[in-house]
């Protein structure tokens, strides 16, 4: 879903917006209700909304100085300006910064409506192929292939896919459009795949390739950008007016989430004895690996609560073992990315830039003993006792934490900036896990450490270049904001903390 951040210095008024428009039913979430636009920088850091509905004039910072620090980060979010003040300086000022939508109080429930929905196409169509198909361990193709590999080749309950792919693709709030061709002969699924293949590239609508054969019934799906999609059917529709495929049918259905969609491909696809998974010009035949995947699952659970030396050795032999004697290599490539993914995210050992590595080479192997031999070097360090016991920060949690820290001079750093440019991650998954580990949202972090460096600078400051320190902390070159924020976290001014320390070192002396 999408989701709307709403701020406004008078209660009444937030809150009337927030409960008298239905905005589930428009597919909004509403993750905020701001009193003033310092709350209001803080909420966006931490709940990186698509669309901001903010009053002109609010304390500590008005709609404006807050529109203008975030289009600095280039966050695409879009803002709706609400004001009582009729006066075209707002307006011409809004409009320097992009700002379509100036709505004047007392406005109606329409009007926000209206100008909610114009945010809504245009956060559609600002979504690029890029951005919908980012993965950063693996291409989307291969993303894909071993997320429904893993579906439909054990019986492991669907709701633990997340857990092993969710820091990669959104499960939740991503919708989808599945399709169902009936009536298609298995002599020409290779040929009508590429030939579907090649549609989707001439009407750029991002496609993961991935495709599932059953029963006379070829199954693909993709990202709902919420584009019109009749000239993709009626395409459809022509292909199948050729002799090979004249006896074929469609079906389009849409899903909101991905989770939801595996969900009735499971039920409709898993009662075939034999299921083909085909990934561009490669076909796997999926029968029944479950067995396989139980024992993965039960080998890695207990290497990761195993105390003793001798018996995390006989896990491991275990799992060499089974490993070994896996034949199929899209089968042993997917239990060993499974492996490895979940090794991670339950130890520090390795960083997601080298599980991406380890996962990435794996692929690119095409011969099973050649994989084995490479993955069986990394159990000892992916399974150590020591790391399976530490209690430290995940490593793509310490990532951020030393970037922050790093990097605190810069006035556009937010969490989705770092998961999207640097961890290359799930910011969903990245942030609910920052609040798990760390205890506080990112925000919160990032004003703490900006106030300790800001109370070390000030201790030898003028108060007439306290400027100075509040660029040095990535308060930019607004002082007024920097104050503001500067006493909400130690109820003294600038000023008057410097004041405070002199005179305290003065007593000492």
């Amino acid at each position: 879903m999408i989701r709307l951040l709403i701020a406004d210095d008078e209660k009444t008024i937030r809150e009337t917006i927030c409960s008298i428009i239905d905005w589930k039913s428009l597919g909004i979430e509403v993750v905020g209700l701001c009193k003033n636009g310092l709350e209001a920088y803080d909420a966006i850091l931490d709940e990186y909304p698509d669309i901001v509905l903010t009053d002109i004039r609010m304390p500590k910072l008005s709609g404006l100085e807050l529109i203008k620090k975030i289009t600095q980060n280039h966050d695409h979010i879009q803002f709706i300006i609400m004001s009582g003040y009729n006066e075209f300086s707002y307006a011409r000022e809004a409009m320097h910064y992009g700002i379509k939508h100036y709505i004047l109080k007392p406005c109606s429930e329409t009007e926000i409506i209206e100008a909610v929905k114009d945010c809504i196409k245009e956060y559609y169509r600002s979504l690029s192929i890029e951005k919908l198909q980012k993965s950063t361990f693996l291409s989307e193709e291969k993303l894909m292939f071993n997320i429904l590999f893993q579906t439909f080749s054990s019986n492991q309950d669907l709701i633990m896919l997340p857990g092993i792919f969710e820091s990669y693709i959104d499960f939740y709030h991503t919708s989808y459009q599945l399709y169902h061709i009936f009536f298609l002969e298995e002599y020409v699924v290779q040929s009508c795949i590429e030939k579907i293949c090649c549609l989707f590239r001439d009407h750029s609508v991002p496609f993961s390739f991935s495709f599932i054969y059953v029963k006379n019934t070829l199954i693909f799906f993709y990202i709902d950008t919420g584009k019109n999609y009749a000239s993709l059917d009626n395409a459809l529709n022509n292909l199948f007016q050729s002799s090979d495929y004249s006896l074929c049918t469609f079906q389009r259905d849409s899903f909101p989430s991905l989770l939801a969609m595996l969900e009735i491909l499971y039920k409709k696809v898993k009662r075939f004895e034999t299921i083909y998974l085909y990934s561009g010009a490669q076909c796997t035949i999926i029968c029944n690996y479950d067995f396989m995947f139980q024992q993965l699952a039960d080998i890695s659970d207990k290497l990761l609560q195993v105390q003793s030396e001798s018996s995390r050795r006989e896990l491991i032999n275990e799992l060499k073992k089974l490993l070994s004697s896996v034949k199929d290599i899209n089968l042993l490539r997917s239990m060993i990315n499974s492996l490895v993914v979940k090794a991670a995210q339950s130890s520090t050992s390795c960083s997601p830039n080298e599980i991406t590595d380890i996962i990435q080479f794996v692929n690119t192997i095409t011969v099973n003993s050649e994989i084995c031999n490479f993955i069986f070097d990394k159990l000892d360090s992916l399974f150590s006792i020591d790391l399976v016991n530490q209690k430290k920060y995940k490593p793509f949690i310490q990532e951020i934490l030393n970037y922050t820290n790093a990097h605190i001079s810069d006035p556009n750093l937010t969490l989705k900036w770092i998961v999207e440019n640097h961890l290359y991650m799930n910011v969903d998954y990245v942030s609910r896990q920052f609040v798990l580990q760390t205890g506080q949202k990112f925000s919160s972090y990032l004003n703490e450490i900006r106030i300790k460096k800001a109370k070390q600078l000030l201790i030898s400051c003028d108060s007439e270049k306290i400027y100075h320190v509040a660029e040095q902390v990535g308060c930019g070159n607004n002082p007024q904001y920097f104050s503001h924020l500067f006493k909400k976290y130690t109820k003294l001014t600038p000023k008057e903390y410097i004041a405070k320390m002199k005179t305290s070192l003065n007593h000492d002396i």
